[in-house]
């Protein structure tokens, strides 16, 4: 009986660790969507509630890197990197008014999100979404010349 104990403990703490994964990297992408619709009400792309928006993507995106890093998942850290230099430059360019600049980091920022979320996100049927691991991910590769 003793000997039965130890694997499900071990195996209750595994599934313990993974459920609270799940629920940060949850939170992580609630947060982001708030950051997001709080960047489109903004008036423009500039100023104090976009460089806030920015500045809370960029801290996402910093917990993201890691989170794929540890899941070998190298498109994920490529974009999240990506994604992460964008809201600077979107905080930045926000901060100093300069609305074209943050208009274009804010494309950038968009496009790391949308990329991610075809290649690593699979909607579930009943509602709600999956985190797709590396060997399932939808990765697009391309082959250059060899």
């Amino acid at each position: 009986m003793r000997t039965l104990i130890v694997p499900v403990l071990l195996l209750g703490a595994v599934l313990a660790a993974l459920a609270q994964v799940d629920t940060e990297f949850t939170a992580w992408m609630k947060s982001a969507n708030t950051a997001w619709e709080n960047l489109r009400k903004a008036d423009g792309p500039a100023g104090v509630e976009a460089v806030r928006s920015a500045e809370r993507l960029g801290g996402i995106y910093e917990n993201m890197i890691e989170f794929w890093r540890q899941r070998n998942a190298v498109k994920a850290v490529e974009w999240s990197e990506q994604g992460k230099a964008a809201a600077v430059q979107l905080a930045s360019a926000a901060n100093s008014g300069d609305a074209a600049k943050a208009a274009a980091a804010q494309k950038v920022l968009d496009g790391t999100c949308r990329s991610c979320h075809e290649a690593y996100r699979e909607k579930l049927p009943g509602g709600g979404y999956r985190i797709l691991d590396q060997s399932s991910a939808r990765v697009k590769t391309s082959k250059g010349p060899r």
